[in-house]
C-alpha cells in the first residue's frame, strides 16, 4: 500500500493575500508552495474510527487493510477535571493503538477535541457567541478565541504526546468544530434558522478580554455583518472583506497552535486537518462582501463557518512548522452526485485544476466539493487524503440524492485515485462490522481492486 506523503516543498511568497492582511492586523506570514503533481502511486486504503480490537485487527489483516484512523476522546481521558486522568481509559487506548501498530497496521490518531468534558464548557469564554447573542445548540467549545478553553485543550494534547506512542503514528488530526474539522459552528447551530451566524461576538474576540495569546481581536469591534455603518462611517466592501479574512484566519491561529503544541511536546509527525465541503468560492466572497456580509453569496453556510480554502490552505502551508496534510471529507458526497450528472460531468479532478480553479472564467460552483478543495490543496503544495461521508444522514451532510454507503464504497476509490489522494479512509469500520448495513470489508476490497 502506498505511504502517506510526508515531505513538502519549500514555500514561496503568495504576495496578494499578504498585502490584504497586513493592512488589517499583524497576522501570520503567508506562503504558498508550488502546485503538487499527481501522485504516481496508488493511495493507501484505510478505515475511519477503528477500535483496534483483536477482532478488528484480524478482520483488517485478512482483507489487506493496513491503515486506520483511531479516535481518542477528551471527555473520557479527563472526565471530571483538568488533572484527573482516567488511567483505565488511557491505558486501554494506548494498548489498542499499539496492538494495531504491532500488527503492521498504520494509525492516524484523531485527538477527539470535539468531545470536550463538561468541566471544560464551564471555563471562561468557552462558549461561542454569534452576532445575535446566540450560543451553539451543539455545545461547541470555543478554542478559537477563548484563552482558557485553548489552554485546557493544549494540556490535553500534551497528555496525548506523553501517554500514546505518537512517534509511531502516521499523523494526528486537529480541528476546531464539533465534527473534529476546521471551522466554526455550522448552519442551524444557533437554533434560529439556517445561515447568518458569525461566531466571534464573545468578549474575547470583540474586546480582547480572555483572548487566546497571539490571536488578534476583531478589527471592527461591535460591527455586525450587514450593517452599513461602523463608528459613524460607511462600511466599504473592502472593510467587510478584511473583517471576513480576520474571521476565517482566526481558525488558522487555533489550528497552528494545536500543531505547535504537539510539536513542542515532542511529536514530530504530520498533522492532518479535516476540511469539509469546498468552502467559500472567490465569486461568493465578492458577492458577499459587496453586500457587506448580509447573507448574499452564502451557498451552504461556509461564510459563517469561516471556510475559505483559497486562502487558508496556502496560509497553513506557509506557517505551520509541522507537515500539514489536508483531509478532504467530501469524497463522493452529495455534490459529487450532482456534479457527475452534468454534461460534461464536473466531479473528476483534472491535472490543471490548481490553475483553473481560481480563474473567473471557470464555473467552479458546478464542481464537486472534493474537486475544488483538492485543487486548493494542490495550489498550496499540500498533500491530501480523503474520506467519504458515511451512511447518508443529516450529521454527515446527507441529502435526498446522496449515494448510499454501498455506492460510496463502490465509487470512492476511483475518486481517490483520480484526485491523487495519498490515502483514503472509508467511513466507518463499524459499518463493515454491522451485518444489517449490507456492506463488508470484501466489498471495499472489491471496489479497490476493481472486482466489483
Amino acid at each position: 500500500m502506498a505511504g502517506i506523503v510526508s515531505s513538502l516543498l519549500h514555500p514561496v511568497r503568495h504576495g496578494r493575500a499578504l498585502v490584504v492582511l497586513l493592512a488589517l492586523v499583524p497576522l501570520l506570514l503567508v506562503g504558498q508552495r508550488p502546485p503538487t503533481a499527481h501522485a504516481a502511486s496508488d493511495p493507501a486504503w484505510g478505515l475511519m474510527a477503528s477500535g483496534c480490537s483483536s477482532s478488528d485487527i484480524a478482520a483488517n489483516q485478512a482483507a489487506g487493510i493496513g491503515l486506520v484512523e483511531v479516535e481518542a476522546y477528551w471527555d473520557r481521558w479527563l472526565p471530571t477535571s483538568a488533572t484527573a486522568e482516567s488511567t483505565d481509559y488511557v491505558n486501554d487506548l494506548a494498548a489498542r493503538i499499539n496492538a494495531c501498530l504491532n500488527a503492521g497496521i498504520r494509525v492516524v490518531l484523531g485527538t477527539g477535541t470535539q468531545y470536550p468534558p463538561s468541566w471544560a464548557r464551564q471555563l471562561s469564554g468557552a462558549t461561542f457567541v454569534d452576532q445575535k447573542g446566540n450560543t451553539p445548540n451543539t455545545g461547541a467549545l470555543d478554542t478559537v478565541f477563548s484563552a482558557a478553553a485553548r489552554s485546557a485543550q493544549n494540556d490535553y494534547l500534551k497528555r496525548i504526546v506523553a501517554k500514546l506512542p505518537v512517534s509511531r503514528l502516521d499523523g494526528i488530526r486537529v480541528g476546531t468544530s464539533t465534527a473534529g474539522e476546521i471551522g466554526f459552528p455550522g448552519p442551524n447551530e444557533s437554533g434560529t434558522g439556517f445561515l447568518q451566524s458569525y461566531w466571534a461576538y464573545g468578549a474575547d474576540a470583540q474586546q480582547g478580554t480572555g483572548l487566546a495569546a497571539g490571536t488578534p481581536k476583531t478589527p471592527m469591534p461591535g460591527w455586525i455583518p450587514g450593517a452599513k455603518t461602523w463608528n459613524g462611517k460607511a462600511v466599504t466592501a473592502s472593510a467587510a472583506q478584511n473583517w471576513f479574512l480576520w474571521y476565517e484566519r482566526s481558525l488558522l491561529y487555533a489550528i497552528k497552535d494545536q500543531a505547535d503544541t504537539l510539536r513542542t511536546a515532542g511529536y514530530s509527525g504530520a498533522v492532518h486537518v479535516p476540511s469539509p465541503g469546498k468552502g467559500v468560492l472567490p465569486a461568493d466572497l465578492t458577492s458577499a462582501t459587496n453586500a457587506l456580509l448580509n447573507g448574499t453569496g452564502d451557498r451552504d453556510g461556509s461564510l459563517g463557518r469561516g471556510l475559505y480554502y483559497v486562502d487558508q490552505f496556502p496560509v497553513m502551508a506557509g506557517n505551520i512548522a509541522s507537515t500539514v496534510v489536508v483531509d478532504l471529507t467530501g469524497v463522493d458526497d452529495a455534490t459529487a452526485v450532482t456534479a457527475r450528472g452534468l454534461n460534461p460531468s464536473q466531479d473528476t479532478c483534472q491535472s490543471n485544476d490548481a490553475t483553473t480553479s481560481t480563474q473567473t472564467s471557470t464555473n467552479v460552483a458546478s464542481w464537486s466539493n472534493l474537486r475544488f478543495a483538492r485543487a486548493q490543496a494542490a495550489r498550496a503544495g499540500l498533500a491530501a487524503v480523503g474520506e467519504n461521508p458515511g451512511p447518508p444522514a443529516a450529521q454527515t451532510g446527507g441529502t435526498s440524492n446522496s449515494d448510499s454507503e454501498a455506492e460510496q464504497i463502490r465509487r470512492s476509490p476511483g475518486y481517490a485515485r483520480g484526485c491523487a489522494l495519498a490515502a483514503f479512509f472509508l467511513a466507518f469500520e463499524d459499518v463493515l462490522d454491522d451485518p444489517s448495513s449490507g456492506s463488508t470489508r470484501q466489498d471495499y476490497v472489491d471496489a479497490v481492486t476493481g472486482a466489483s
